[in-house]
């Protein structure tokens, strides 16, 4: 019988983001940490003799950044090069493992713990608020469904905290093409002051909409369905205040559209 060679276990992304990291850290955590702005202390919580966190997102992509390394670089094994520079192999491997050929651009799972630990991977809950793109009665009933993950970057880059934000499934196609029915958005509650020509989640008349509103002279508003033609505008004057609820600003949409699939 012939025997099967060894195989080295696959390593993970936390496990190859520590190694490199250690190997820029070679003139000591100190130095390092100075460097991508941080201290000794998470420093050596991340790649210490005795690591208690793993190396996120954020944190990879800003000591990159701060050794002038390009995105990306600190998820692979390299192997070293006179003068520090990368080859031809190194950029090969990069492109497979950001845009592998099996799968695209995209990481699937079917449970939570399949995915490798990430510190900056923020879960968001699915409700079904049932907010309407129409004008029909709507069951205003809140539904929990199957949480998604973000990564704490996205909230940052939007200006959004996480606790405020809800990711609803809109009905109706008052709103198409920029909404279809049954497209899921994120409604971020904390954003309830109307910027104009914004898209907001709004409780209108004791039904609950998502429009685009337009602010007019004197303090009334105007809320805009994409689908005019189907829809028309419906101004709101300032003595009818009152009847309009924001409930926070559309800040993300998602949903398959004219691709098919709802």
């Amino acid at each position: 019988m012939i025997d099967s060679p060894n195989i080295a276990p696959m390593k993970t992304v936390s496990e190859i983001r520590r190694e490199n990291a250690r190997a820029l850290a070679k003139e000591g955590p100190a130095e390092f940490a100075r460097k991508i702005e941080s201290t000794t202390q998470q420093v050596n919580q991340t790649i210490g003799p005795n690591p208690t966190r793993n190396i996120g997102n954020i944190l990879a992509r800003r000591i990159e950044s701060a050794h002038e390394l390009p995105k990306g670089w600190l998820d692979v094994e390299h192997r070293s090069q006179a003068g520090g520079a990368s080859s031809s192999t190194e950029n090969d491997s990069l492109i497979k493992r950001l845009l592998p050929d099996d799968q695209g651009n995209v990481v699937t799972w079917e449970r939570a713990e399949d995915l490798p630990p990430d510190d900056d991977r923020v879960w968001l809950d699915r409700y079904d608020f049932r907010f309407s793109a129409g004008t029909g009665l709507i069951q205003w009933e809140i539904r929990q469904k199957k949480a998604l993950p973000f990564d704490i970057g996205f909230f940052r880059a939007l200006g959004s905290k996480p606790k405020d934000c809800k990711l609803v499934q809109v009905h109706g196609d008052s709103m198409e093409p920029y909404l279809f029915d049954r497209d899921m958005i994120m409604v971020d509650t904390a954003k309830t002051h109307i910027r104009d020509g914004k898209v907001y989640a709004i409780h209108f008349e004791g039904e609950p909409l998502v429009k685009q509103i337009f602010k007019q002279a004197g303090g009334s508003i105007m809320l805009h369905s994409i689908n005019a033609i189907k829809y028309p505008d419906k101004t709101v004057p300032q003595d009818l205040m009152e009847a309009v609820t924001v409930v926070g600003e559309v800040i993300y949409r998602s949903g398959s559209g004219w691709a098919g699939g709802n």
